[in-house]
């Protein structure tokens, strides 16, 4: 498993780890029943503390995407890939919703928001 994470990006550690899990698992790189590093063993090797990889692997468990078998570790579930869509789907409106309250409050015109989109957020400015 190969995870990279920095403390210098804009998200916290945590977070980071737990979204490059989730898409290994999304992408089916990390199969069901496929166990995790421990949390030692992975906190050792990212250089980081124990008590973040512990987060990002409870976080993932509460979402589905991990179990935890007590003695024994994490392992990868078998996920339901419709059901997280939806997740996902409520979260890109909730985002989509976002960027038109800040459109309207910034007063910037369609056409560069469409702009911005086509160019994925790329910051040409």
């Amino acid at each position: 498993m190969n995870l990279m994470v920095s403390g210098h990006a804009d998200r916290p550690i945590y977070e980071q780890l737990e979204e490059q899990i989730r898409a290994l698992i999304l992408k089916k790189k990390l199969m069901p029943d496929d166990q995790l590093p421990s949390v030692r063993t992975l906190s050792k090797d990212l250089n980081i503390g124990i008590i973040t990889v512990k987060r990002a692997y409870d976080d993932l468990v509460d979402e589905g995407f991990l179990i935890s078998h007590p003695g024994k570790g994490y392992f990868v579930r078998d996920v339901d890939l419709k059901r997280f869509q939806t997740i996902y789907m409520k979260r890109i409106k909730a985002s989509i919703k976002e960027i038109l309250k800040l459109k309207e409050e910034s007063q910037i015109d369609d056409e560069t928001i469409e702009h911005l989109w086509r160019d994925k957020g790329e910051d040409h400015l």
